[in-house]
């Protein structure tokens, strides 16, 4: 089994996947070179030495354009499923929401299911309790019905917060997994600002 990637090395094999997927060939040193802003060709070249070193790779030294993703690589993905981490999502005080793309996580298709997945990185610990904890990676369908009591990732006003939600006479109230921090009530005049982005159906661990 490969060994486990850095974050960055991570990031430069997704880019590496998506690219391969959206044109059909991989990028060269210096594309990489500039889509991650480092200083020289060299940086992308041994960030892709260290990715082969560790099985996910293959590539012939001297030829551009010859990076191929590994066979053992190729093998795992028939069973896997590509979801877009956009950033990061408060598991605590609301924050302004970031839908920008940081990387293509391919995630077993078996454990993850859903019509529009996404991940976002959490920050903070008020969903501790329910298992969900600083810098993990929640994974929520973005086309699925959040039934009361569901935990979901909820924005207003270009705020967003991971919670579990309740529908209420009132409104809704979004309840914390841990004690230390108070359910925020929104109330019916305010429900037409709300927007569900996505309900959870999944954690990677990343620690």
């Amino acid at each position: 089994m490969p060994a486990a990637l850095t974050e960055r090395q991570a990031q430069v094999f997704a880019f590496v996947q998506a690219r391969q997927r959206a044109v059909g060939f991989m990028p060269t040193l210096d594309e990489i070179r500039s889509h991650f802003g480092f200083s020289s060709p060299n940086a992308a070249r041994e960030h892709l030495r260290l990715i082969q070193k560790k099985g996910y790779l293959q590539r012939t030294a001297g030829k551009p354009r010859s990076i191929r993703i590994a066979r053992s690589t190729r093998n795992r993905e028939k069973d896997a499923v590509h979801v877009p981490l956009l950033g990061r999502i408060p598991a605590g005080e609301p924050t302004a929401a970031i839908e920008e793309v940081e990387e293509i996580l391919p995630l077993p298709s078996r454990w993850f299911r859903g019509e529009s997945l996404f991940a976002l990185r959490v920050r903070g610990e008020s969903m501790s309790g329910a298992g969900i904890c600083d810098g993990d990676i929640a994974v929520l369908d973005a086309c699925r019905e959040v039934a009361d009591g569901k935990i979901a990732a909820v924005v207003l006003d270009d705020e967003a917060t991971l919670k579990r939600l309740f529908r209420t006479g009132g409104g809704l109230r979004l309840v914390a997994e841990n004690p230390a921090f108070r359910d925020r009530i929104i109330p019916r005049t305010r429900l037409a600002d709300v927007r569900v982005a996505g309900v959870f159906v999944g954690l990677v661990r990343t620690c």
